[in-house]
């Protein structure tokens, strides 16, 4: 064997060598990591701590509040269709839009969780009798608001409402309170909103020919034909009140019925569309007097 040779096969040896230790390391490792216990899975830092509902709230909510949008009251008209039949399909994108039942029973665990996390965005925990989810299907006399959908309860003894109520009241008090929200500003509304009621753009009708009176009846024409009184726009202010979410044009009706689907509006809307897509100047200009940034007598 030459000398060039037999330090080249030592070389060989040695890199062999550091070879296998490597492999044996490694193997080691292995073996004790596979007998190790198992660590429980971490979860994410936002899942972590009291503010995911649990198996037993999923459960309660189920029982006593997805039963009752279930409930049939005997058809299809207002006061009498079930939650489900309008709070499905035809609301969204709005705030109160439920998932499509998982069958004729009702939801499953998993659309329960995802409809629990929108259910509670409507209820304040903080003044449970202030809650929309109470005050929906309430009769006005009663203290209610309006509801497109009727109403389902004449006072707030009936059975439902009490029921709703001890649910609401058995949440964490301070976990589903509502963020304070923008007011509305009338002198903008008289100066630059309702003036969009009168004048249709072209090819529509003006939105006073539909929205002229009963719930939806924000838009009535002037009595003396040219403008509104003080209190014409103030009765109509408080019409169109209902069916805005203040600081959130997004979901407000009135910004979502007029606008078109592929723009991310309303899937319902008898009349036309108004605007085929948010960037609408008009949208913007509504949009920022819903979420309280436009205000006074100025449009432009």
């Amino acid at each position: 064997m030459t000398e060039r040779t037999r330090v080249m096969s030592h070389r060989f040896a040695w890199v062999i060598g550091v070879l296998s230790a490597a492999f044996v390391a490694f193997g080691l490792a292995t073996v004790a990591s596979l007998s190790a216990e198992p660590r429980p899975a971490q979860a994410p830092a936002s899942a972590q701590g009291a503010g995911f509902p649990s198996a037993a709230d999923i459960e309660s909510y189920r029982n006593t509040v997805e039963r009752l949008f279930m409930t049939d009251r005997g058809g299809t008209v207002p006061g009498m269709a079930a939650c489900v039949m309008c709070h499905t399909w035809q609301t969204r994108p709005m705030r109160f839009s439920l998932e499509t039942p998982a069958t004729d029973a009702g939801w499953s665990v998993e659309q329960s969780r995802r409809n629990f996390d929108v259910v509670t965005k409507l209820v304040n925990t903080a003044s449970p009798e202030t809650s929309r989810l109470l005050l929906k299907p309430l009769a006005s006399q009663a203290g209610g608001l309006a509801h497109t959908g009727g109403t389902y309860w004449t006072s707030r003894d009936q059975p439902e409402y009490q029921a709703l109520l001890k649910w609401i009241r058995g949440l964490p008090a301070d976990r589903y309170v509502a963020a304070p929200v923008p007011a509305l500003d009338f002198t903008f509304f008289r100066s630059c909103v309702q003036p969009v009621f009168a004048n249709p753009r072209e090819g529509h009708i003006r939105c006073s020919n539909c929205h002229a009176g009963g719930l939806v009846g924000f838009a009535p024409p002037p009595q003396n034909g040219k403008s509104w009184s003080d209190e014409e726009a103030k009765r109509a202010f408080q019409s169109i009140s209902r069916l805005i979410i203040p600081g959130n044009p997004e979901q407000s009706r009135f910004m979502l019925k007029p606008l078109h689907p592929d723009g991310g509006g309303s899937y319902t809307h008898n009349g036309v569309r108004r605007w085929q897509s948010r960037d609408d100047p008009e949208w913007q200009m509504l949009a920022g007097w819903v979420r309280g940034e436009r205000t006074g007598g100025t449009c432009s």
